[in-house]
């Protein structure tokens, strides 16, 4: 086995020389340093919404435990700049999981779970706005949905009768001040063993809500989506994994999934990616599926990475969609065969005429020590921002890098 995995270590490295031509990327800078204190960052955001870019600008959201409790930092900075500003955002006793969207007029929104609530807050280069509660008490899980023409979006998982339920809301965003003209509704009914989890939002090309989550109530995990048209309900929820029952019976009810991420390109087309263990001995891998009505039905369940990554596990998986087509990023270990002083890399692929591209290891998200749990985001010219954690081996603290690529010519 170890013969073959450094076989497979070899051929990963020799990718990036017939990929790499695809981006031009840029060097990598510091977005929150590491201190010689023992602080630890964090992107563990639902459908990892920590960066977003407009065609002048980046914002990255995260939490660390600096001050002595979690708390929700942000840092932005022009594309030419190499250098972040930095501010807290979050104003309570503990923060977790932040996502960020992009509003027009170069504005910014921010969410995250606070004491036990939910909290949002616009910002811009004059500062931050003050801090709106979308949810009292009982909320986790915040992720975000923003378009071109205004509309705004949060969901979130909150706390019903033993379990949890997706629950769904619209913003209004004047100038710095966040309105919530109607309560959250929920996004699919509770049902026996309920448990809603982790959910990831779109905006589709016809102004349609795309929501997918987990779901627990079978006994195992398994994923689920659902959309809003302007104006109306929720639709009755379809799965979006495919699933069944092994024959050899080791993974129970159904293989395991989680994670799930959606995002939508120029064209039209929704894309979701999420973890999937269906192959148990390699753990799990990043698969996906496509949609071409909206989101309204999702196809066949392909994988994302390529063989290079058959002998690992993939973990935090993230989407962004732009006029070029979808880009996916995560993290794996494939090169630990040659060089046991790497604990993990940043892996990339993108789609080539509807297809995913060979895998990329990001160069300058690679390398000794440990580089994972990305975040990535598409801007509108169709560059690519992508913010990650890194640390010397996985007891040490941590540092918060970011990259551009833009696309290769």
């Amino acid at each position: 086995m170890r013969r073959v995995g450094v076989v497979l270590a070899a051929c990963a490295l020799a990718m990036p020389v017939a990929v790499t031509a695809q981006w031009q990327f840029g060097d990598p800078v510091n977005v929150s340093p590491q201190t010689t204190q023992s602080h630890y960052h964090h992107l563990d955001g639902s459908a990892r919404r920590h960066v977003a870019a407009s065609a002048e600008q980046v914002a990255v959201v995260w939490e660390d435990d600096r001050s002595g409790s979690p708390q929700v930092y942000l840092a932005t900075k022009r594309h030419e700049e190499s250098t972040f500003r930095e501010q807290r955002l979050s104003d309570g006793g503990e923060a977790y999981e932040p996502a960020v969207v992009v509003l027009p007029g170069e504005r910014w929104l921010a969410a995250w779970e606070q004491d036990g609530g939910i909290k949002a807050r616009v910002f811009d280069a004059a500062g931050a706005g003050p801090v709106a509660t979308l949810l009292e008490q009982g909320g986790r899980q915040v992720s975000l949905a923003a378009d071109d023409a205004g509309r705004v979006s949060a969901v979130w998982a909150r706390s019903q009768r033993g379990g949890q339920q997706i629950e769904a809301i619209d913003l209004v965003i004047e100038e710095n001040r966040i309105v919530t003209p109607a309560p959250a509704s929920a996004v699919a009914p509770l049902e026996d063993r309920p448990y809603q989890g982790y959910p990831a939002a779109a905006f589709t090309a016809q102004g349609r809500l795309l929501v997918a989550w987990e779901d627990r109530r079978a006994g195992h995990t398994r994923l689920f989506h659902s959309w809003r048209d302007p104006g109306r309900s929720f639709a009755p929820a379809r799965q979006l994994n495919e699933h069944f029952a092994p024959a050899d019976t080791e993974q129970g009810l159904g293989t395991g999934v989680m994670r799930v991420t959606i995002a939508v390109g120029a064209d039209g087309e929704a894309r979701a990616i999420w973890l999937d263990k269906r192959n148990a001995a390699s753990g799990y891998a990043v698969w996906g599926a496509s949609s071409g009505d909206g989101g309204l039905t999702f196809g066949p369940n392909r994988i994302v990475q390529d063989d290079m990554g058959a002998a690992v596990a993939q973990w935090h998986a993230a989407l962004s969609g732009g006029d070029s087509g979808f880009v996916a990023a995560w993290n794996d270990a494939r090169e630990s065969w040659a060089n046991p002083d790497e604990t993990g890399d940043v892996i990339l692929s993108w789609t080539v005429d509807g297809s995913w591209s060979p895998d990329l290891v990001v160069p300058g998200a690679s390398g000794d020590g440990y580089q994972g749990s990305p975040a990535l985001t598409l801007d509108p010219t169709g560059g690519l921002h992508l913010v990650w954690i890194t640390r010397p081996d996985l007891t040490a603290p941590t540092a918060l890098r970011y990259l551009r690529a833009l696309p290769g010519r």
